[in-house]
């Protein structure tokens, strides 16, 4: 394996590692060196990834290419930080951090160093959520009257997600279950619909952790002028991602995988397109490119994934449950 396609680890507690580093090896690059303040979770990654152990402060030495962030969410700003001091372009999993404040640090330090900040929002890889962006941008729904917006999954009481760990930990997850997936819709809608001015979320806890598993916002779109809901959590009784959004000319609806267009007043739709099963390790994929001087679809910039967090940080959220 050639050099110029080594990157560094910064934290192995995210339950979405193991999809990244199974995209990473299959475009044929590699973890070289491991940060982990678990001393045993860095020592178990090392030996798992044939990699070497390495300090924060030492970053500016190594011979890597990037640096992926998957640590616990309080720790992002200060793994980014260190990495883009370093030179390092960045890929950090969701949310950016763990406050508006720490995600504007965050993008704003990349801007002035112009490196790549890039989050894993993963549904913007997504080639028919691309092709509906498009269509709306090129005004086939008309003006945006209203959007709404579900991802959800039965994780809080199914066997296949262990949530006993740091996610129910408020001092290190900085949110609870319903941020935990509520902010890809929040990406979502206003890259395909507009920015959202403002949100207020009522959140529940019915599995007795410490924050909250689920819960629902009410958000109000900037321009266009528009309304919407973000439904998300640990509690449903599958996976599901669900759209609708509804214009003056037309409509969008996602259900079980199909994303289906039409035209106001015919309920029949005048397209259809099946999503290929969700795959959160595909939002490692833009970095990569970008790192291989490829185009890179799906890319967010650091700005837009720090206005998520300015939005979570308005709505009011109960972090500790309710």
């Amino acid at each position: 394996m050639t050099t110029d396609k080594n990157l560094v680890l910064l934290g192995g507690a995210h339950v979405h590692l193991s999809d990244h580093l199974a995209h990473i090896e299959q475009h044929g690059w590699r973890v070289s060196q491991v940060f982990d303040l678990d001393e045993a979770r860095q020592e178990a990654l090392c030996g798992q990834l044939k990699a070497s152990r390495v300090a924060l402060t030492d970053l500016a030495g190594l011979d890597v290419r990037g640096a992926i962030v998957c640590s616990e969410t309080v720790f992002h700003e200060e793994d980014i930080t260190a990495a883009l001091n370093a030179g390092l372009p960045v890929f950090v999993e969701k949310p950016m951090a763990g406050s508006a404040e720490a995600a504007r640090r965050c993008a704003d330090l990349a801007r002035e160093k112009g490196l790549v900040l890039a989050t894993g929002y993963f549904l913007r890889r997504s080639a028919a959520l691309n092709y509906l962006h498009e269509r709306i941008a090129r005004g086939a729904l008309g003006r945006v009257l209203e959007a709404r917006g579900r991802f959800s999954h039965d994780g809080g009481y199914a066997d296949w997600l262990d949530l006993d760990c740091w996610m129910t930990d408020p001092a290190r997850a900085c949110y609870g279950g319903f941020v935990d997936e509520a902010v890809h819709v929040i990406d979502l809608l206003q890259w395909l619909v507009g920015p959202i001015a403002s949100g207020h979320a009522v959140t529940g806890n019915a599995l007795g952790w410490p924050v909250d598993d689920h819960g629902a916002a009410l958000i109000a779109f900037a321009a266009p002028p528009a309304t919407g809901v973000v439904e998300a959590g640990w509690t449903d009784s599958e996976m599901r991602l669900e759209l609708d959004i509804v214009g003056e000319a037309g409509w969008a609806r996602l259900r079980a995988g199909v994303l289906d267009l039409g035209l106001r007043g015919q309920q029949k739709p005048v397209e259809s397109i099946e999503l290929p099963p969700l795959d959160a390790g595909e939002g490692v994929e833009p970095f990569l490119d970008t790192l291989e001087g490829k185009d890179a679809t799906g890319l967010v910039p650091p700005q837009d994934a720090a206005q998520v967090n300015v939005l979570l940080d308005a709505m009011n959220l109960n972090r500790g449950g309710s």
